[in-house]
């Protein structure tokens, strides 16, 4: 998921580095390696300000939405609506299911449509499958709609639980940078405490010697 936030639109990361491996150890020109390089880089140096390709952009708005169905738009199912309409000021509402039985008629008895035993079983077929549809349909379609609305919402729950431990590798990231920093001052101060205990140490030494030398001349005197 992380190569494709970073290079939706192009190659992950570890094809770029293949490429730029493969390039380097060919026999390619440097200005090949040099387009390859910036068209492919092996590691993103500017990760913070990096855009992914593809990605909406600011004042893109929001994306249309999707048409809706509209069981009106046709009638059982397959015959557009507008046919309907065409013929209703010339034959009255039943003006095309009148064309319909006499164009049957005319194909049957001029046996254009030869009727056979198989026909009985397409008519039933296709009985059933409508009576079926009548009675059944809406909760079948109501089902199939609950579970595609499950998946979306599971892939973005996914994607949102991605982005935050995402967000999450980044305060880390910012966190372990703020880290080095102050790891730098506390090396500084740990450096200079081991100066000051070397600089009494010599003292000590020196002081002893100086005492070790006093007690011999004052034994001697």
């Amino acid at each position: 998921m992380l190569s494709r936030l970073l290079f939706k639109g192009g190659r992950p990361v570890s094809s770029c580095a293949r490429v730029v491996a493969a390039g380097m150890s060919s026999s390619s020109t440097p200005a090949t390696l040099q387009v390859v390089d910036s068209h492919y880089p092996a590691r993103l140096n500017d990760w913070e300000s990096f855009k992914m390709p593809n990605a909406p952009y600011e004042g893109m708005g929001p994306l249309p939405p999707l048409p809706e169905f509209d069981e009106n738009l046709v009638r059982h199912y397959v015959v557009p609506e507008y046919w309907f309409q065409f013929l209703y000021p010339r034959t009255g509402a039943t003006g095309l299911y009148t064309l319909a039985v006499g164009m049957s008629a005319m194909l049957i008895s001029k046996e254009y449509f030869i009727y056979t035993p198989d026909t009985w079983y397409a008519g039933s077929l296709i009985a059933t499958v409508a009576l079926l549809n009548k009675m059944v349909g809406k909760d079948v379609r109501k089902l199939f709609d609950s579970m595609r609305t499950d998946e979306l919402e599971a892939l973005d729950q996914v994607k949102d639980d991605q982005m935050e431990t995402l967000k999450q590798t980044v305060d880390d990231i910012k966190l372990e940078q703020w880290r080095a920093g102050s790891a730098e001052m506390i090396n500084d101060a740990l450096k200079n405490n081991l100066t000051m205990m070397l600089e009494t140490e010599y003292l000590n030494r020196k002081a002893a010697v100086v005492e070790a030398v006093k007690r011999k001349l004052d034994y001697q005197g």
